[in-house]
């Protein structure tokens, strides 16, 4: 029985993540392959034929690399990024494959993670015999504004995750500590599997037309398009230049997401221009690459690997967008072996370009060809191949229960009557915000590790309500690498200050009667102080009482220290009036008195499907300190039958508040 692979690749900008990918998939002939496409499509573009592929809904970046957005227009990227986690979670329950290999990530597609990362924390809870690869280029970005950090990302996922990294580079030529200095610090295998390089095609009749005896043909290119666009103008406008005294022939090719107003303007200036052709895409690129004079290109991974293998001359110009440093040290190392020339003039003008062009062509080919492995595809199958067979095989009746859900008749009654109030209410296309709080954050022990593991295997948000007075050094360190992980994946807000109870009778209270107002004013003063210290920008100024309680006076206090939100157990009143909001817990996991016992999961059941219909916001407070395992066993079912309804969206305090206002902001100027 061949061995299931399951790829995930995911280009943003231009297509070179993809080719290079589809290059391995080629030479997995003896795999059952499937390959996951996060990428806009290219039309034209040939799939193996032994690959099923399945399409993500597209994601794109713009050329900075900051932002992601929906690639198709008008769709809403929240929508679309529900729609592809649980899209990725179905298709590894399905294919329960014997590898996942991972193009890129967690080196760089910082913006996947809420869609990665609780796949593979599955993957590691459920101790599932998957072979988890990390599929990585020869140079990585290393001059970001907050690189420390990046690395640091980087290590703890590989570290927690990997079991192999695959560096498709010739360590002649490139080695990954080059660009990633903290390579000792990975504890999973490397392996340097060779480029991974396109094969030399053999000459076609209608390819080498293109090319005259007379006329030097000169090949334009910039990849997926999406970038580049300065580059095939001038060379547009060089050409236009040399056209008289120097005749050549020009192919361009835009690439198939080249904005249409660009491609229109290139054909228009191209009307009049007969030794000019004008090519979104074609399928045979590396036939015109190896029947070309010269190539004018940028200098990404699979165009240089191209140009190597043709042994065409070639002028590139790095692209340096978002301060990518990529492509400029790649094209650096290539032209001091002579393998290209580098356009370095910014902006690029016509008439330097069409120098460089001239001296180009006229300078004699070098009789050396620069010798580098070329055999990447062919290394990664058999590294892929011999981590498999180290790997304990993947049974065809393994049921991943935190994947999918298991048959009807094994699912328990509150679980039926929860996934059937919850059809009704997609039916009916209400939609549900949920929040989930856990209090009393102080050490970081063992049940919180725990609880946040599984939030982390939904993909869910949790806020946590944190005691600042008791908040170990430790704790800090564990929640701000889960926020590194998948950002704002926490909600960390303020629990009090000491949790301490001041009142001599009664309920028990920190914030009572019995205090005078400068005191409570001072102690949450210096806890937010505390939080903001340890957390930055990633503290949200909103405020959870011990015991859920406090004096009328505390509201003022709040105001006056800026805090956003109010978050209690929601009581027969609502606190209004002040500038913060109130947002509070409707549902307990646990009844308390007499001491902290999990209501019974057909009670929890029963209240959550009245509060879906009656309620827009529910609150799940939730209390890790005396959860069990049978209380951890309910969540991560209930979780799993919530995050099932596509009408019920999780949140922070944070995104609820935002939301909140947006929706009160938008009805106030309707009216």
């Amino acid at each position: 029985m061949k061995k299931r692979i399951l790829i995930y690749c995911q280009h943003v900008l231009g297509m070179g993540h993809l080719v290079r990918s589809l290059e391995i998939v080629r030479a997995l002939t003896d795999w059952d392959v499937t390959f996951l496409n996060g990428g806009d499509l290219c039309p034209g573009m040939e799939f193996p034929p032994q690959t099923k592929i399945v399409n993500l809904p597209p994601i794109k970046s713009e050329s900075d690399f900051k932002t992601i957005i929906a690639a198709e227009h008008g769709q809403d990227l929240d929508v679309v990024k529900r729609t592809r986690a649980s899209r990725l979670q179905a298709e590894f329950a399905r294919i329960q494959p014997d590898v996942f290999l991972i193009e890129m990530f967690p080196f760089g597609r910082k913006h996947f993670a809420f869609e990665l990362v609780p796949v593979l924390e599955q993957i590691r809870l459920k101790k599932m015999p998957t072979a988890v690869v990390c599929s990585l280029r020869d140079i990585l970005v290393n001059n970001k504004r907050n690189q420390a950090q990046h690395n640091e990302r980087a290590i703890t996922l590989m570290n927690r995750y990997f079991d192999l990294l695959l560096v498709h580079a010739d360590p002649r030529f490139q080695t990954l500590d080059e660009t990633f200095p903290q390579v000792r610090e990975l504890r999973c295998e490397i392996r340097y599997t060779g480029f991974v390089s396109q094969e030399a095609p053999q000459q076609r009749l209608d390819v080498a037309t293109h090319r005259s005896s007379d006329q030097p043909m000169i090949l334009v290119s910039i990849g997926g398009g999406r970038v580049g666009y300065e580059l095939v103008e001038c060379a547009l406008q060089a050409s236009a230049q040399l056209r008289t005294h120097f005749p050549h022939r020009m192919m361009m090719l835009t690439g198939p997401y080249m904005p249409e107003e660009q491609f229109q303007a290139l054909l228009t200036s191209a009307a009049m221009q007969k030794q000019v052709t004008i090519s979104r895409y074609t399928p045979d690129f590396l036939s015109y690459l190896r029947e070309a004079s010269l190539s004018i290109s940028m200098a990404g991974y699979n165009t240089c690997m191209n140009l190597l293998t043709t042994g065409t001359k070639a002028l590139v110009m790095p692209f340096t967008g978002g301060g990518n440093t990529e492509q400029t040290i790649r094209a650096e190392k290539l032209a001091q072996l002579g393998v290209v020339g580098v356009l370095s003039e910014s902006p690029l003008r016509p008439g330097y370009l069409a120098e460089r062009m001239i001296q180009a062509l006229r300078t004699p080919s070098s009789a050396h060809r620069l010798s580098l492995d070329h055999d990447g595809a062919k290394k990664t199958a058999t590294c892929l191949e011999e981590l498999a067979a180290r790997k304990k095989p993947v049974s065809n009746h393994l049921v991943p229960g935190s994947f999918s859900l298991l048959n009807g008749k094994h699912r328990t009654a509150w679980q039926t009557e929860l996934r059937g109030s919850l059809e009704l209410i997609q039916a009916e296309g209400k939609e549900v915000r949920i929040f989930f709080r856990d209090d009393d954050i102080d050490e970081d022990e063992e049940s919180l590790l725990r609880l946040l593991d599984l939030f982390l295997a939904h993909g869910a948000p949790l806020n946590l309500a944190i005691i600042p007075n008791l908040l170990s050094d430790a704790t800090v360190r564990q929640l701000l690498m889960r926020e590194l992980w998948i950002p704002e994946s926490l909600g960390l807000i303020q629990h009090g200050w000491r949790h301490t109870n001041h009142e001599p009778a009664g309920r028990k209270c920190e914030f009572g009667i019995s205090r005078s107002l400068a005191d409570k004013f001072h102690d949450i003063a210096r806890g937010k102080i505390r939080l903001e210290e340890a957390f930055g920008p990633r503290f949200y100024p909103a405020f959870t009482p011990p015991w859920n309680r406090c004096t009328q006076d505390t509201f003022g206090v709040l105001d006056e220290l800026g805090f956003m939100v109010f978050s209690k157990d929601q009581g027969k009143e609502s606190v209004e009036g002040h500038r913060f909001q109130e947002i509070s817990t409707t549902l307990d996991l646990y009844r308390w008195k007499g001491g902290a016992t999990l209501q019974p999961p057909d009670i929890t059941t029963k209240t959550l499907i009245s509060q879906l219909w009656e309620l827009d916001t529910i609150g799940i407070l939730l209390h890790h300190k005396v959860m069990d395992d049978t209380a951890f066993t309910f969540l991560d079912q209930l979780l799993k039958e919530l995050r099932h309804c596509p009408q019920v969206r999780f949140h922070t305090l944070k995104t609820l508040s935002q939301q909140i206002e947006a929706a009160q902001a938008a009805s106030q100027s309707y009216t």
